[in-house]
């Protein structure tokens, strides 16, 4: 821990920019790749959940790779803010959503794509659902004349949270495994 008015670049005040989300923000969760093995993840980006299909692979940049991870026993508590960049000179032809997948199912998803932390009701009614099994998560593309969600270069957080914190979780309260998948188009 930084003592004093020494500065340390881990232990900072703004190193998670956590002044910036709203309580309640999940750092980490358990994400099951299938064979690419489960383990604790940092959720705070979008490459480290959507941009590997194994926990011993370097994360990849949004729009990450076409994966499906699961989050084990999925927080109904708390919120995932994973930050994203759309790069400069992105092509305005990519599309892509993240998929509430069935076999998975956990619990119906509250999503928003937008440039806050933790925020689910962003200014475009495009850019935010609440979602039931099999169900497209916030559909987003490139191109700013689209009816996806339009994502132009500059910083965003896709924010996930249980719709219904007191619902119950299918198939049982033992656990609730919620599996999102990663779906792009990027020619």
């Amino acid at each position: 821990m930084a003592s004093g008015n020494a500065y340390d670049p881990v232990f900072h005040d703004a190193f998670e920019n956590l002044g910036d989300c709203p309580a309640g923000r999940q750092l980490t969760a358990e994400i099951s790749y299938g064979p690419g093995g489960t383990g604790a993840v940092d959720v705070t980006e979008w490459a480290n959940i959507w941009g590997r299909a194994s926990l011993l692979e370097p994360p990849v940049a949004w729009p990450g790779i076409p994966v499906a991870p699961t989050f084990v026993d999925f927080d109904a508590t708390t919120y995932i803010a994973a930050h994203f960049t759309v790069a400069d000179g992105t092509p305005q032809t990519w599309m892509g959503w993240l998929a509430h997948t069935d076999y998975n199912y956990g619990r119906d998803l509250a999503v928003a794509i937008s440039t806050a932390c933790g925020d689910f009701n962003p200014p475009g009614s495009s850019c935010q659902v609440v979602a039931v099994s099999g169900q497209p998560l916030v559909p987003w593309t490139t191109n700013p004349a689209s009816a996806f969600c339009p994502l132009t270069p500059g910083d965003y957080y896709l924010n996930l949270k249980a719709a219904d914190p007191a619902a119950g979780c299918w198939p049982g309260p033992e656990t609730c495994d919620v599996q999102v998948g990663n779906v792009y188009s990027a020619p």
